[in-house]
């Protein structure tokens, strides 16, 4: 079994009634979570970009769409959109969902590299590849996808989780060593970690402000 495989395997592995009502969009944390970083999203893209009806994106590994909408809140037109997933199922899920947005299926490094987007963004996808040169060859593909004025967007967790050895934690260091031949790379931490931001509801705001060191995730802007 390769590593795009045992990727698969992973994500299957974790679609039980419990992780889904644990991660549910409609819950208090994952609202907060969402807010936080649709506005930082907001915050990149107005400072970066001139026009926002102008930007043309590229999410990879989209899941079942959970971040689109709110790049089209934000003023991207669904035509500039495309998005890229490895499961099968989730592809389903997406085109009966957004059938107007353009969709790759499969392998990211499938994606033809004539395209060339102003954003490339990843969400959650590079914690759960184990396999270090995979990584570097998405990092790399990530890269020549992108203009040479544009960025990659980057969310992910950067500690490993002791309860679920499917998933690695990404590291400052390592998004810089994935990424050497940026032009430059500006790192955030974000999201108070799940363990205490789902105990907290409504003071996640608070907690998330006054305890900046309990965040689990970063948001990179990373420059061609």
């Amino acid at each position: 079994m390769d590593e795009i495989d045992k990727i698969k395997e992973r994500y299957k592995s974790r679609q039980t009634a419990e992780i889904k009502s644990k991660y549910a969009q409609g819950n208090t944390y994952s609202k907060n979570i969402v807010k936080e970083r649709e506005l930082l999203y907001a915050s990149v893209l107005t400072n970066k970009f001139a026009k926002i009806e102008d930007i043309k994106l590229l999410e990879i590994g989209a899941g079942e769409g959970l971040n689109l909408n709110g790049f089209m809140s934000l003023g991207i037109p669904k035509e500039n959109i495309t998005i890229n997933e490895l499961l099968e199922d989730r592809v389903v899920v997406l085109k009966q969902n957004y059938p107007d947005i353009k969709a790759y299926s499969g392998n990211a490094l499938d994606i033809p590299s004539s395209e060339q987007f102003d954003v490339v963004f990843q969400s959650t996808v590079f914690t759960s590849i184990l396999d270090k040169a995979l990584k570097q060859q998405i990092a790399n593909k990530m890269l020549k996808l992108v203009k040479p004025n544009g960025i990659i967007l980057w969310y992910d967790f950067v500690y490993d989780n002791p309860n679920n050895k499917d998933v690695k934690g990404v590291s400052k260091q390592e998004i810089r060593q994935l990424f050497a031949k940026a032009s430059k790379i500006t790192i955030k931490k974000v999201t108070l970690a799940p363990p205490i931001g789902r105990r907290v509801g409504n003071l996640y705001g608070i907690l998330n402000g006054l305890f900046p060191f309990l965040r689990s995730h970063v948001v990179a802007v990373i420059e061609k």
